[in-house]
């Protein structure tokens, strides 16, 4: 079951990764992003240039959370709201793709 708390069609349990046709730089320990057909880029501080290295591979959005939680001072509940305020700014720029989670089977 989704998480009732969320808009944007995104669920902690999803997994996002990159969108292929995005091209990222990191420059100081910060990224860009560049998504060449629509003309979007997108700039991640040094966090968020965290979270994307995490999803060069589809990952779901609570194991992001979890290596965040681990690995910065950061409350779990705050961590997971802040990444997924990310993860709907990214997907609305088009620089990542979702697979939704499957919903058991009843």
């Amino acid at each position: 079951m989704r998480e009732p708390d969320l808009d944007a069609g995104l669920s902690l349990a999803d997994e996002v990764e990159r969108h292929p046709q995005t091209l990222s730089a990191e420059v100081d320990g910060e990224v860009v992003t560049l998504d060449i057909a629509r003309g979007a880029c997108f700039a991640l501080d040094a966090v968020g240039a965290r979270v994307w290295a995490l999803i060069e591979t589809a990952t779901s959005i609570t194991e992001v959370c979890e290596t965040l939680v681990a690995e910065y001072d950061v409350d779990p509940a705050t961590c997971r709201q802040d990444v997924l305020d990310l993860m709907r700014d990214l997907l609305a720029e088009g620089m990542i793709t979702v697979r939704p989670a499957r919903l058991p089977e009843t």
